[in-house]
């Protein structure tokens, strides 16, 4: 994938991106009855892409087939994720490999310090299937 195919993190072309992606994951993969949300927002954001409070943010609800996507905070998510932009950008292209995963369930990367770094809610309800929006976005992410 060249620079030109790439979107800025969070901007609202790699939202759109992002929803025709979880179309697909959850036409295909998901189960009446299986619903999820969640909220992703990331502080300090370049102004081309944030909202007047300096955050790029984005939520999708699940429910079952259908999906919902949205640009901006919302407080009534599953879950809730917050991070500096610049200090989450590194993590947001990296592709999510078995073996990544399965060398940081033994030796867990260490973070840089992030005072606006959050999680609230419950993310035992992810659907695993939510790994390949991660790996597809990573490779799109400027």
């Amino acid at each position: 994938m060249t620079k030109e195919n790439k979107v800025a993190f969070g901007s609202p072309a790699w939202i759109e991106i992002a929803r025709g992606v979880l179309e697909d994951l959850v036409s295909e993969h998901g189960k009446e009855g299986q619903a999820f949300s969640i909220c992703e927002s990331f502080a300090e954001a370049p102004s081309e892409i944030a909202d007047d409070d300096g955050f790029a943010a984005w939520h999708f609800y699940i429910d079952g087939k259908s999906v919902r996507v949205g640009q901006g905070r919302v407080d009534d998510t599953d879950a809730q994720i917050q991070a500096t932009w610049e200090l989450v950008l590194p993590v947001a292209r990296l592709v999510y490999t078995p073996e990544l995963l399965a060398d940081w369930a033994k030796n867990p990367p260490e973070r840089p310090k992030d005072s606006n770094a959050s999680q609230t809610g419950d993310m035992t309800k992810m659907p695993p299937y939510l790994l390949e929006l991660h790996n597809h976005m990573a490779k799109v992410t400027e």
